[in-house]
């Protein structure tokens, strides 16, 4: 896309578009489609998994049978049908909905977007884990909000950061709107949030009214490990849960869903209306004929081998090639894996040395509203094969070894936090 120095339209733009800025995922993306790049950067899922022919028959199965419907426009809040087959997918995980509490959005990443819209004022605070999904940041800082970041741990989300800053913020008589989390295999750190964590977070949001925005796109692809609840099936009345076909089907079909409390859903609904009026018909159809017609339980136990498989070569390559400094997390599902290097070393600026040594990773601050996450990194394990997942750690661990050798050079302490330099003799 051309970018322009110079906007003669400059003056007619809303405020809030200065708020907006781009996905450093998507502004990869024309990198990392290089042959000659191995790309650890975007989060694309396995389509392998799924036949071309048989989509191809599905598809010609809808247009000669429902040629008509699924031509045309639709109900706002999704085709009836469909929304039965997610109830099913929900009930998986122990979230028992009904088909007329579902709305079918184009993607979870719309369903960001109109709940950013219908909540956030300017000014408003919203709670993001740190790091937190990019795209889900890019929607609510559309709209102008101020962010409460909160780190996490190996447990997932630190409950009692987030107290104690929900409470600083009710002394000042201010309070958050609501907070954004992604519990199973969190996107990008890899994260599951404890059972305990998940219960200390719903009594803190029952206690200062806050609402919960629960993304689970991630939430059936388990490697390991025992599944847990999602926050949804605790405490349906506060929390909002988002969830997509994209991870378990295709993301190409854009189809994501809302399962929120009655009020939420009826401006959800208004807000859906004047966006797009509804979620394309025709991909709808073909998605229910395929949970109809296909074994789509033996598909998502086909993904989790392939993805376990992936995020174990990673694992095993970083613990062969990246330098004891760097340290990263072990995800239980999901697709990616969070890594930390040296405070000194900035990954935007050693970005274009891995593009030259041909891998590609996203830079960590892209995943934070503010300075952080300089010296972090997420890999995607997703999308390519073991055998190219084993080379582009290797590949990237040259990168990252030279810059530790410069910051020896240069005299730096690499194992000190605060980056000083050795004591002279």
């Amino acid at each position: 896309m051309t970018r322009y120095i110079f906007d003669p339209f400059g003056k007619l733009y809303a405020e809030r578009t200065g708020s907006m800025v781009s996905s450093e995922i998507r502004d990869l993306l024309s990198i990392t489609a290089r042959p000659d790049v191995i790309s650890l950067a975007g989060g694309l899922p396995e389509t392998g998994a799924l036949s071309p022919e048989v989509m191809a028959e599905i598809a010609r199965e809808v247009f000669l049978e429902d040629g008509p419907g699924s031509l045309q426009y639709g109900p706002t809040d999704g085709y009836a049908p469909l929304k039965r087959i997610l109830c099913e997918i929900m009930a998986l995980e122990k979230i028992h909905a009904h088909p007329e509490e579902i709305v079918i959005t184009s993607g979870a990443q719309q369903a960001l977007e109109i709940l950013a819209k219908i909540f956030i004022n300017p000014g408003d605070w919203v709670v993001v884990e740190a790091p937190s999904y990019v795209g889900a940041l890019n929607s609510f800082m559309s709209y102008q909000p101020r962010f409460i970041t909160v780190g996490m741990d190996e447990e997932g989300l630190k409950t009692e950061l987030l107290s104690e800053s929900l409470t600083a913020l009710r002394k000042r008589g201010e309070r958050a709107k609501f907070i954004y989390t992604v519990p199973n295999f969190q996107n990008p750190a890899g994260i599951t949030m404890s059972a305990r964590r998940r219960a200390r977070l719903l009594e803190i949001a029952r206690e200062f009214e806050l609402l919960i925005i629960e993304d689970n796109a991630y939430g059936l692809l388990r490697f390991e490990g025992q599944p847990l609840e999602p926050l949804k099936a605790q405490d349906p009345e506060n929390v909002v849960y988002l969830g997509t076909l994209s991870k378990i089907l295709s993301a190409g079909l854009r189809i994501g869903w809302v399962y929120a409390p009655a009020p939420v859903t009826e401006r959800v609904l208004l807000a859906k209306q004047s966006a797009d009026l509804c979620t394309s018909s025709l991909t709808q159809r073909i998605a229910f004929r395929y949970f109809t017609t296909q074994n789509w339980r033996g598909v998502i136990e086909k993904l989790v081998e392939t993805y376990r498989e992936r995020k174990e070569t990673m694992l095993e390559a970083l613990e062969e090639f990246f330098p004891e400094e760097a340290t990263w997390t072990k995800p239980q599902g999901g697709f990616f894996v969070w890594a930390s290097l040296p405070p000194f070393i900035n990954t935007s600026d050693m970005l274009a040395n891995a593009v030259e040594n041909k891998v590609a990773y996203v830079p960590g601050t892209g995943f934070y509203p503010d300075e952080q996450g300089t010296n972090e990194m997420r890999l995607a394990f997703c999308h390519p094969p073991p055998e190219k997942i084993w080379e582009g750690v290797e590949r990237l661990s040259k990168v990252v070894n030279r810059e530790l050798s410069i910051a020896r050079s240069l005299g730096l302490d690499i194992k000190n936090k605060n980056n000083k330099r050795l004591e002279e003799p």
